[in-house]
Formats: C-alpha cells, structure tokens, sequence
C-alpha cells in the first residue's frame, strides 16, 4: 500500500513512520466520502509513546492520501474502544 502525505497531516508533528506503523497494524474503518466521492478511513493506534492517535485517509484505490493526524487526546478520547466522533 503506498501512502502519500497532505501538508494537514504534519500539523501534530507525528512521524510518518508512526503513521504507517499503525494504517499497517490496525484495520482501518471507513467514516464517509471525500469530495472525490472516494472512501474516506479512518484508523485509531498507539504510537510508541502510547497515545492513541487518529488518522483519517482518502482511499484512491492505487494509494492512500493520508489528510489528517492527531492524538485523540486533543479531541477528547475514545468512548468504548470506537471511533465515535471521528469525521
């Protein structure tokens, strides 16, 4: 899976690696469409200082374009293990 990074998804200065570690280890969920009406996924893991991060990526069949990264601590947690709130 090649993954391809937007400018927003470097905003919460976490590594690329760190990304890529958790869209491989982790299925991702999808959230909705983008404006391509391509699917947008979403994935939730641990990086090595465990927190919890979100990542959200349009799916464009031959890579992902990863648009947004950040701790879930700035959003407000996980309620029961699930990604409610997400985009």
């Amino acid at each position: 899976m090649e993954i391809i990074f937007a400018k927003s998804a470097a905003k919460h200065s976490i590594s690329k690696a760190e990304v890529i570690k958790i869209m491989v280890e982790n299925t991702g969920t999808k959230v909705g469409l983008s404006r391509e009406r391509l699917d947008k996924v979403a994935w939730i893991g641990g990086d090595s200082f465990n927190q919890l991060i979100e990542i959200i990526a349009i799916d464009f069949i031959t890579y992902k374009y990863v648009i947004h990264v950040m701790p879930i601590s700035k959003r407000g947690g996980v309620k029961d293990g699930q990604m409610e709130g997400l985009w």
